[in-house]
């Protein structure tokens, strides 16, 4: 069936094609948008290169709800799209001419051809801007970072992905060195570099044979930085310290329960709700990496719990966050604050007290757990789930990066 419009000859064909969403999500739990052909007993699709929730999709408009917030952005992207099919398909039928879905195809990729070209610092800038909206901001300034520091080595505010080459990551990587940056560091600006191309060819920006990362590795960077922990005995130090300051008794008090709580980060223990602690153990679903963790709480993280709970009224456990829907801004500043004033710079304090010389931070709590588990040659898989890890590779990775009282055992036994 066709419909003609007399006052502008247009032709709509129905059924030929829509624009719908994959039913099966990518790795980040989204859906890619679809142009989905029906023709001749034939079904082909093409992803737009774009991506959405599942409920963030209308079926019965064929295009993004507008509750999402880029919807104005996505669907003027698809109207494009659907202006171009359009005139495409009027063509044929005006001309009384048959036609195929590769043809219907070929007429995209030549209107996609004569597209201006972005470039690399405008796709970077704009996936700044896509994490902003999502209320990623601690992994938009990650990548404000890494392309101011692209700029700078380059020389050049503009940079065109044609110019991005292997040669031109070696010299980068050098750059970074010169600066006496820590692989740590080098690792994850390269890493950061690496996945933005991989999303612009996925996305259509630029081809697969301009990608640069196939001839330089970037897991040749390895994070040999070391990763402080209290032992066994400086654990029970610490537990034992009393101070009649406060301020320094909260701070022992949320390393230890970090320890004794497999080493939870402490955005997600600001993040703890109430829902979430069923009065002897505590289930959450772990920030960084989206994994279900569950544990049990011993006598001590339950007085810390009941010593620094929220008001009646908030739906989190402890009393970090004071507003019930707080933003992603507000959070991150709040644990910036916290952890900086109120937990490591007292540590330093009391473990000066104890003479324990180490440079020890709320995070080495989590360290301080997986290496009592590596020391107590506790198995990989069961290390990975109390951990919260996505795999066993991140695992392994983990703690490759902590030191082995086995190996020391070993090297003791044999030397004389």
């Amino acid at each position: 069936m066709f419909v003609i419009c007399s006052s502008r000859i247009k032709i709509h064909f129905m059924r030929i094609y829509k624009f719908t969403i994959k039913k099966k999500p990518n790795s980040d739990g989204k859906h890619s948008i679809i142009i989905q052909f029906i023709k001749d007993r034939k079904n082909t699709s093409k992803s737009l290169g774009k991506v959405c929730d599942f409920n963030d999709w209308s079926f019965e408009t064929d295009r993004v709800k507008n509750t999402y917030k880029q919807h104005k952005q996505l669907n003027a992207f698809i109207d494009k799209y659907t202006q171009i099919l359009d005139e495409k398909i009027n063509e044929f039928l005006l001309n009384d001419e048959d036609f195929t879905i590769e043809e219907l195809l070929s007429s995209i990729r030549t209107q996609k051809s004569k597209a201006p070209k972005i470039s690399y610092t405008d796709f970077h800038k704009l996936h700044i801007e896509e994490l902003k909206l999502a209320d990623k901001l601690s992994s938009a300034r990650i990548e404000a970072e890494t392309l101011k520091s692209i700029q700078k080595f380059y020389n050049k505010e503009q940079i065109q992905f044609k110019e991005i080459t292997s040669d031109f990551l070696y010299k980068y990587e050098a750059f970074l060195r010169g600066n006496k940056n820590k692989d740590s560091t080098i690792g994850m600006r390269l890493r950061t570099f690496r996945a933005l191309f991989n999303k612009a060819i996925k996305r259509e920006i630029t081809n697969q044979n301009l990608y640069p990362f196939d001839k330089f590795k970037v897991s040749k960077i390895k994070d040999i930085s070391k990763k402080e922990f209290l032992d066994e005995d400086e654990i029970l130090q610490l537990k034992g310290y009393e101070s009649e300051f406060p301020n320094l008794t909260f701070a022992k008090e949320m390393f230890l329960f970090s320890y004794y709580s497999r080493g939870i980060n402490f955005l997600d223990v600001m993040l703890l709700k109430k829902a979430d602690y069923s009065g002897e153990t505590i289930s959450y679903i772990r920030r960084k990496t989206g994994v279900n963790v569950s544990f049990k709480l011993n006598f001590y993280t339950k007085q810390i719990i009941k010593k620094y709970s929220s008001e009646p009224s908030s739906p989190y456990i402890f009393n970090f966050l004071r507003e019930k829907n707080p933003n992603e801004t507000y959070i991150q500043n709040k644990k910036k604050k916290i952890l900086t004033q109120r937990i490591n710079e007292p540590l330093k304090l009391i473990l000066k007290e104890l003479k324990i010389f180490k440079n020890i931070t709320y995070y080495c709590a989590r360290h301080s757990f997986a290496t009592q588990l590596k020391f107590k040659n506790i198995s990989i898989d069961i290390t990975k789930e109390a951990l919260g890890h996505k795999d066993i590779k991140s695992t392994m990775s983990y703690l490759n990066t902590l030191p082995s009282k086995k190996l020391d055992q070993i090297i003791e036994d044999i030397l004389v």
